[in-house]
């Protein structure tokens, strides 16, 4: 199971499955980048990668790529709260490059909006709860979404049983 890998190793990724060559981008350099502990991984980076090439105004206005930055940090985000077999995100992008982290169920909705690096916008409804759900903001510690997360996790493994 990937639980980290090199910028060097992203770069060779990204050139593979689309050709672009990132190396020359200065956010890459030999440090590691965080990987979430999940088997989405590689689909989670093509994800943020395609929402990184998109073209300006891909919205019909004006609204930029998804930041490297965001991307990134969305990566470190997931890598620090995801459970190893949890769901993987439906990933969003925003209009000021920035993107949305969704988790979405019968009996919850997890929603993260990363602004910029260390500026997070969590909020999280469960049925029958409050009306309008949880919302706090986050810069660097996501125990709180990693506990949701596995909530989240452990309510869809015990429901399989029910259904099956």
């Amino acid at each position: 199971m990937i639980q980290s890998i090199t910028a060097t190793a992203y770069t060779r990724y990204l050139r593979a499955e689309t050709g672009a060559d990132v190396s020359s981008h200065a956010a890459f350099s030999s440090r590691r980048i965080s990987a979430p502990p999940h088997n989405h991984i590689i689909s989670v980076i093509g994800r943020l990668d395609e929402l990184c090439r998109l073209e300006a105004g891909w919205d019909g206005y004006v609204a930029p790529p998804v930041s490297f930055s965001n991307a990134n940090f969305a990566l470190s985000v997931l890598a620090s709260a995801c459970p190893p077999n949890g769901p993987a995100p439906q990933i969003v992008p925003g209009s000021d490059g920035d993107l949305q982290l969704e988790w979405h169920s019968d009996i919850a909705d997890i929603e993260l909006h990363i602004r910029g690096p260390n500026n997070v916008r969590a909020w999280r409804f469960i049925q029958g709860g409050a009306d309008d759900g949880e919302e706090i903001d986050l810069t660097t510690d996501f125990g709180v979404v990693a506990g949701w997360l596995a909530e989240l996790s452990e309510a869809a493994v015990a429901a399989r049983p029910a259904a099956a």
